[in-house]
C-alpha cells in the first residue's frame, strides 16, 4: 500500500515532471477565467450541461484556487530545495569542508546533492593529502637548507685552514657551524692539551660559561651519560677527533629537547665536522713543528732564536775545548714600540730588514746574526773577547746612530742599546750568556739609551 502511495505520489517524479504539473496547475485558472469569459460573452446562446448559477461558478473557482495552490507549491518545493542546496555549496566553496549537503531527496535536486557531497569529501582528502605532502616538502626543504648551509660552512672552514688562521678561532667558527646546522643545540669542543691527560673545553656554543670554564675531564669522564650529567643534556652524540689518527678531543652536540633522537644522518655530518676539526687541529701542528725546524726570521731572514741558541751552544763548546773565547752581543732597538706605533706595521718592519742589513754588514762570515724576537737582535763572535766584542758592538752603534735615521726617513734618532757578555767569563752556557746580555741591555736603557753595556 505505501508502495502504491509512493508511486503514485510526486516524491519519485523527475523535476521535469514537478515541472509540467507545477505550470498545468498554476495555468488552469487562466484558463478556465478565459474560457468563461469566451462563453459569456462571446457565445452567451451556447447551452453547456451545467448552467452558470452561483453555486457552480463558486465551485469553479474554489476548484481553480485550489489547483493554483497545489501547482504554486510543487513549484515553491523544487525552488527552495534548489535555493538551499545553492547557500549549502557557497558554504562548501568557502572553505567549510565538514558541511554535507542533505541529500534526502528521490529526484535530480537529490542526487546532485549527493555527488556534491562526493566531491566534497574527495577534496577534502585531496587537502588532507596536500596538506600532509606539503608536510613533508618542509621537511625535506629543511634538511636541503641544512645540507646547502653544512656545505657552505665546510667550503668556509677550508678556507680559514689553508689560510693558517689561529686555531682558536678556526675552532670557533666550526662549533658555531655545527650549532646553526642543529637548531637550538649545544656544542662545544673537549681537546686534550699538549702533554696533558685532562680533556679541556676549549670552544663553545649556547653552552652556560660557569659549565665550561675549569672543567678537566679524564678519559673515562668522556662518556655520554658522565657528559650528559655534567653538562645538563638530555640528548648527545659524541664524535670523536683524531688527527694523523691520534685521539685528542671530542665534538659534542646535545639537545634537552623531549623524545629526541639524533639521525644517522646528522651523525654523520657531524663526523664531517669532527674531521674538519682533526684537520685544522693537525694543521695547527704542523706548523707549529715547521716553525720550530725553521732556522730563519721571516721579516729579517735573519737565523732566528732556536737557531742563534743552538748554535751559541755549539761554539761555547768548541771554545771551552780549544780554549779560545767567545763573544755575544744582544743589540736592542730603543723605542722600537713608539716608533711602530707612530708609524705603522709596515714601516716598522721595513726598519727591521735595514736594521738587520747593518748588522750583517758589521760582522765578519764566521759571526752569526739572528732576530731574537720583536726589536731584540742577538749576535755570536767566536774567537773574539769581551774587548774586541765591545769593539765591534761600538762601531755598530755608531752605525746605526749616524746612517738608520736617513734610510728610514724619519725626523727622530735612531739609536741601539748593546749588551756584551763573553764565555767563559759570563756563563758557561747560552741561557747564561743571553740572560747576562740581557741585564745589561736593561742597564744600558735605565742610564739613558744609546750606549754599550759591558
Amino acid at each position: 500500500m505505501l508502495k502504491l502511495l509512493k508511486d503514485i505520489s510526486m516524491v519519485p517524479k523527475g523535476l521535469r515532471y514537478k515541472t509540467m504539473i507545477g505550470f498545468a496547475l498554476m495555468s488552469l485558472i487562466p484558463i478556465m477565467v478565459c474560457a468563461w469569459i469566451v462563453i459569456t460573452y462571446i457565445f452567451p446562446n451556447i447551452n453547456l450541461f451545467f448552467g452558470f448559477s452561483l453555486a457552480n461558478i463558486s465551485f469553479i473557482l474554489v476548484v481553480s484556487v485550489v489547483m493554483s495552490l497545489l501547482g504554486l507549491y510543487v513549484t515553491k518545493e523544487m525552488i527552495d530545495a534548489v535555493i538551499k542546496m545553492a547557500g549549502e555549496a557557497r558554504t562548501i566553496a568557502e572553505g567549510d569542508m565538514t558541511k554535507l549537503i542533505d541529500s534526502n531527496r528521490e529526484d535530480e535536486v537529490g542526487d546532485l546533492s549527493k555527488s556534491l557531497n562526493i566531491m566534497t569529501q574527495k577534496i577534502k582528502e585531496n587537502m588532507e593529502e596536500l596538506k600532509a605532502y606539503g608536510e613533508r616538502t618542509k621537511l625535506i626543504n629543511m634538511e636541503i637548507n641544512k645540507k646547502v648551509l653544512a656545505l657552505s660552512g665546510l667550503l668556509q672552514i677550508g678556507n680559514l685552514i689553508s689560510s693558517s688562521k689561529e686555531l682558536k678561532s678556526t675552532l670557533d667558527f666550526i662549533i658555531q657551524k655545527v650549532s646553526d646546522i642543529e637548531y637550538n643545540s649545544t656544542s662545544f669542543l673537549l681537546l686534550m692539551e699538549d702533554g696533558a691527560n685532562e680533556y679541556t673545553v676549549v670552544s663553545s656554543c649556547n653552552l652556560e660559561e660557569e659549565k665550561a670554564i675549569g672543567v678537566k675531564l679524564k678519559q673515562p669522564d668522556i662518556a655520554q651519560d658522565i657528559l650528559m650529567k655534567k653538562f645538563g643534556l638530555k640528548n648527545i652524540v659524541s664524535i670523536p677527533v683524531a688527527p694523523a689518527g691520534k685521539l685528542c678531543g671530542m665534538l659534542v652536540v646535545g639537545n634537552n629537547e623531549e623524545d629526541f633522537i639524533f639521525a644517522d644522518d646528522e651523525k654523520e655530518l657531524l663526523k664531517v665536522f669532527a674531521r674538519q676539526i682533526s684537520i685544522a687541529v693537525e694543521n695547527d701542528m704542523l706548523v707549529k713543528k715547521s716553525k720550530e725546524l725553521a732556522v730563519k726570521d721571516e721579516v729579517t731572514c735573519l737565523y732566528n732564536y732556536n737557531y742563534m741558541k743552538s748554535r751559541l751552544d755549539e761554539e761555547i763548546k768548541r771554545a771551552v775545548i780549544y780554549q779560545r773565547p767567545c763573544g755575544y752581543l744582544l743589540v736592542d732597538m730603543d723605542d722600537f714600540k713608539e716608533f711602530s706605533a707612530a708609524n705603522g706595521l709596515a714601516k716598522a718592519e721595513a726598519l727591521l730588514k735595514e736594521m738587520g742589513g747593518i748588522l750583517k754588514s758589521s760582522v765578519i762570515e764566521i759571526d752569526k746574526v739572528g732576530r731574537l724576537r720583536d726589536d731584540k737582535f742577538g749576535i755570536i763572535l767566536p774567537e773574539k773577547n769581551k774587548r774586541q766584542a765591545t769593539h765591534v758592538a761600538e762601531g755598530i752603534r755608531k752605525k746605526i746612530e749616524e746612517g738608520l735615521r736617513k734610510s728610514a726617513r724619519v725626523d727622530k734618532k735612531l739609536t741601539v742599546s748593546i749588551g756584551v757578555s763573553e764565555n767563559p767569563i759570563d756563563g758557561a752556557t747560552a741561557e747564561e750568556l743571553m740572560g747576562k746580555a740581557e741585564r745589561l741591555v736593561r742597564s744600558a736603557k735605565s742610564l739613558g739609551k744609546n750606549r754599550v753595556a759591558v
